[in-house]
């Protein structure tokens, strides 16, 4: 059964009189207990797309079911079972953090509400702050307090939209192994947000690449990474540069880019043409300083699928 079923979601927006489709027929499905992604660039729909499925925005035309219920008429069921967290949330700033967290968790109905907020408010280390007012904290301290009030009813579905954004790189790394770890304990269906290819790559299942409001294309990250069958290679060179330049020639190798004593080449991934190419440069008398294998990463895909490339 999926958690999440989305057919043919539409969204406009006037702006000066003039019609901007933001969203433009979206569909996919989310398994109960996935991490799926919605990777793009910041506008491409990605946040009007879940505003929808959490009923702050009203769609134009389409389909949500989430656990098997059309949201809309089934709202009061599905409220309790689902949650949402977002940088750009607006908690209440003349509310403390443990105030805040207590009117959600009062909303939700949370059995053992204070020692819900104590768990989550360790576990996001805000300890230190949980008295201090909203309005008195940092863009990252905001962002782990709504992660909080993401978690705060423990939902079968969890919307977390952009949830990274303003957090140092040590927290955001820690705040991702939470999620991680929360999925893996309580099979949590979450939709996971970011125009951060990394994070995307590390905590989703499946992914699915949109642009301009519309989904381009859904798959795992391992098999979108070979849509590109090629590598990149970049060798500095210690000595004998003619000699790696000539190897590259005859062997009909395409180079990318020289420098003085750098050269980048690309080669096909699936093969152990890299190996014999090496191969042959060491025998051939040329010294190395160093070498750099950069394989595809998902802003690779992502540019070229935007672009309409196949390869």
């Amino acid at each position: 059964m999926y958690a999440i079923e989305v057919k043919n979601l539409s969204k406009s927006f006037n702006e000066k009189g003039k019609v901007v489709k933001a969203v433009k027929n979206v569909s996919f499905k989310v398994k109960k207990g996935e991490i799926f992604g919605l990777l793009g660039p910041n506008g491409a729909g990605k946040t009007t797309t879940l505003n929808m499925l959490t009923g702050l925005l009203e769609k134009d035309k389409g389909s949500i079911k989430i656990l098997g219920y059309n949201p809309e008429k089934n709202w009061e069921y599905v409220k309790n079972r689902v949650n949402v967290a977002t940088a750009y949330y607006s908690l209440s700033e003349i509310l403390t953090i443990k105030q805040n967290l207590k009117v959600y968790g009062g909303l939700y109905g949370v059995k053992n509400l204070n020692e819900k907020i104590s768990e989550l408010i360790k576990k996001f280390e805000l300890e230190h702050l949980q008295d201090r007012k909203v309005i008195h904290l940092s863009s990252g301290e905001r962002t782990r307090v709504a992660l909080c009030k993401g978690l705060i009813n423990t939902p079968e579905v969890l919307f977390l939209d952009e949830c990274t954004v303003g957090l140092d790189p040590d927290i955001a790394e820690k705040t991702r192994m939470i999620i991680k770890d929360y999925q893996k304990t309580h099979k949590t269906t979450i939709i996971f947000t970011s125009h951060y290819m990394y994070e995307v790559e590390e905590l989703c299942k499946r992914i699915a690449f949109m642009d301009k409001g519309k989904i381009l294309r859904t798959d795992t990250a391992k098999n979108f990474k070979k849509l590109i069958k090629k590598t990149a290679v970049e060798l500095t060179v210690k000595d004998k540069m003619p000699i790696v330049r000539k190897v590259l020639k005859d062997k009909k190798i395409n180079v990318m880019q020289t420098g003085t004593n750098t050269i980048m080449f690309e080669v096909e991934s699936s093969s152990d043409k890299l190996f014999k190419i090496m191969n042959t440069i060491f025998k051939a008398g040329a010294k190395l300083s160093d070498m750099h294998v950069q394989k595809p990463t998902l802003d690779d895909i992502f540019i070229r699928i935007a672009r309409g490339k196949k390869k």
